[in-house]
């Protein structure tokens, strides 16, 4: 099984799936079920789907999961999973942690307001 966050509009879960067992249409219908239930009584677009970030047991920094990909040459991008309960303090360590062992391009962060 696969950890993953689902978030849409500052809503989170996470969901435990199995990338083996779930077909691409599985995948579709769970980020657009999760939109709709995250907009209820909202007006939300029909095509409007949740994101899915794959959390990494590696990826983890003083409690801070992030994800990472080349930006080219020069190094990296980071973006870090600001949760409800992640402190600035912590935010602040796995920045510094990371700008400190890895060539940094880039720093983002995907913030959840509130967690399902």
């Amino acid at each position: 099984m696969n950890k993953y966050l689902i978030h849409f509009n500052g809503i989170g879960k996470f969901i435990e799936l199995s990338t083996r067992d779930t077909t691409s249409a599985q995948f579709a219908k769970i980020q657009k079920d999760f939109a709709y239930e995250c907009s209820r009584g909202n007006v939300v677009f029909k095509d409007s789907a949740a994101d899915m970030i794959r959390l990494w047991p590696d990826q983890e920094i003083f409690g801070v999961y992030y994800s990472w990909g080349l930006a080219g040459p020069g190094g990296a991008w980071f973006n870090f999973i600001v949760l409800p309960c992640t402190t600035k303090t912590q935010l602040e360590k796995a920045m510094n942690e990371i700008r400190r062992t890895r060539d940094v391009v880039s720093f983002s962060s995907t913030r959840i307001r509130r967690m399902l």
